[in-house]
């Protein structure tokens, strides 16, 4: 048997923690020597120690906890419990870490105002193509990825690879919202493609056509994604400052796939059909 100080060092908590646990009737030491009133732990309590501190992990109070440990939760049942509590820290944390990469992105954008010749604006002319996509509200960076991943699994077994282009996003909100954004995704085709491949969530990939475009400005992104915020506002700035105004929905072509693991290594083209303003309103007001 381990004296208190012993077992603290092999249950890798402190002693202050056990003395409370005992006092409050929670994990009580196996034997109290009467002579010398030391409490003394077995290492066979370790299992019950260890539910209660997963227990307590997953926001339980102690007061919660005593009578789920008296009433021997089952290892299956704990086990659930903690996956359970796993995956909602693993999304906090996701969440957490799309915020830091926003801030960092707002940084560098102000880094670069002035720096225009880093980005290297494009007016083109794109072709109408057929668009095998689906539209929905996306609440968060992650819904989208998903969306993305699901695609990449269904379309090889429905889709000949020669026929397959680019991944492209069409976004349909009015304005900008990052939690709630009206998307239109799916990937340009060629050739016979079929016009209903249904995913995992009842909704399905339908055909239908990406409009020509006469007068495209373009902008190419290199890296993941939540850094795009300076991309866009350059583009912008050079569509104020070359007389031209928005004439239709953005679109962003994926030339290099996000993938969850290698954001950084994104390479996408931001789009936006324009046209020339009138000569009355480039005059200010």
């Amino acid at each position: 048997m381990f004296r208190i100080g012993e077992f603290s060092k092999i249950a890798q908590v402190s002693g202050r923690l056990l003395r409370y646990y005992d006092q409050i009737g929670l994990f009580k030491p196996e034997h109290i020597d009467k002579a010398s009133g030391y409490r003394l732990y077995s290492a066979r309590q370790l299992p019950d120690l260890n539910r209660i501190l997963a227990l307590k992990e997953l926001g339980l109070t102690l007061e919660q906890i005593a009578p789920l440990v008296k009433g021997a939760v089952s290892q299956d049942e704990l086990r659930a419990m903690l996956t359970l509590k796993k995956s909602q820290i693993a999304q906090s944390l996701q969440e957490e870490y799309n915020r830091f990469q926003y801030i960092e992105s707002r940084i560098q954008q102000i880094d670069q105002e002035g720096a225009m010749a880093d980005y290297d604006i494009v007016i083109k002319s794109v072709p109408a193509q057929p668009f095998l996509s689906l539209r929905k509200i996306c609440y968060s960076a992650e819904a989208s990825f998903f969306l993305l991943e699901e695609m990449r699994r269904i379309l090889p077994g429905r889709v000949s690879k020669e026929a397959l282009g680019y991944f492209t996003v069409v976004v349909h909100s009015g304005w900008f919202e990052l939690d709630n954004l009206d998307l239109e995704a799916g990937f340009t085709v060629s050739g016979n493609v079929s016009d209903n491949i249904p995913l995992s969530d009842g909704q399905a990939l339908t055909l239908g056509e990406l409009p020509a475009v006469e007068t495209m400005a373009t902008v190419a992104r290199v890296g993941n994604p939540v850094h795009g915020f300076g991309s866009y506002s350059m583009l912008g700035t050079w569509i104020e400052a070359n007389g031209y105004r928005f004439s239709g929905l953005g679109r962003e072509v994926f030339l290099e796939l996000p993938h969850p693991d290698r954001l950084d290594d994104t390479v996408a083209e931001i789009q936006f059909p324009v046209e020339k303003r009138a000569a009355q309103n480039l005059l200010p007001t």
